[in-house]
């Protein structure tokens, strides 16, 4: 990777935690557009394939049954599941996995390393707005670096991380916020 290229990492980085320590207006629509944009502006990055594999189906078809289950268990959560899709799940994948991990990867740093620090970053920017219960994602965002890896599936980490953060605001979120 050039010194462009590990400058624009170290910026981007910088900008995304800058953006979601300080509390402002209008804060999370910001993270949303850098989350989408900010890989634009690297021109050794490449556009990700959306779906690695044809091979998928089994585990679309998990995710997504489970994730109707939910839904069809609790219709009241449809408009916020739709919103977790579109704004947070697919701007925080598109941007950790096909972008910043990859980067952090073209260091040399191994696909492992990649994943630990695209995860640590991934739940630091998680705490400003959750405390200490942000880094709960860090296991997580292993576990979607892991799998992104392995397939170069994008759409399949976007909806697995939809379900995770399903799952979370049905059943956890209430309970975790008690203790």
């Amino acid at each position: 990777m050039s010194g462009y290229g590990r400058l624009l990492l170290v910026i981007n980085g910088a900008a995304l935690l800058g953006c979601a320590v300080f509390d402002f207006a209008l804060q999370a629509q910001l993270l949303t557009v850098l989350l989408l944009l900010l890989p634009f502006a690297d021109k050794d990055w490449h556009l990700p394939v959306l779906s690695g594999y044809k091979n998928q189906w089994l585990w679309y078809l998990m995710v997504l049954s489970c994730t109707a289950v939910l839904l069809f268990l609790h219709p009241d959560t449809v408009q916020a599941v739709v919103y977790i899709l579109l704004f947070t799940a697919l701007p925080e994948e598109w941007f950790f996995r096909s972008y910043f991990m990859q980067r952090v990867q073209a260091l040399n740093a191994g696909m492992w390393r990649a994943n630990i620090i695209t995860s640590l970053l991934f739940a630091l920017l998680h705490t400003p707005a959750q405390g200490w219960q942000g880094l709960s994602v860090f296991i997580p965002s292993l576990l979607f670096g892991y799998l992104y890896q392995r397939n170069r599936d994008l759409l399949l980490v976007i909806l697995l991380h939809t379900l995770f953060n399903t799952i979370y605001i049905i059943y956890l979120h209430d309970v975790l916020n008690e203790l």
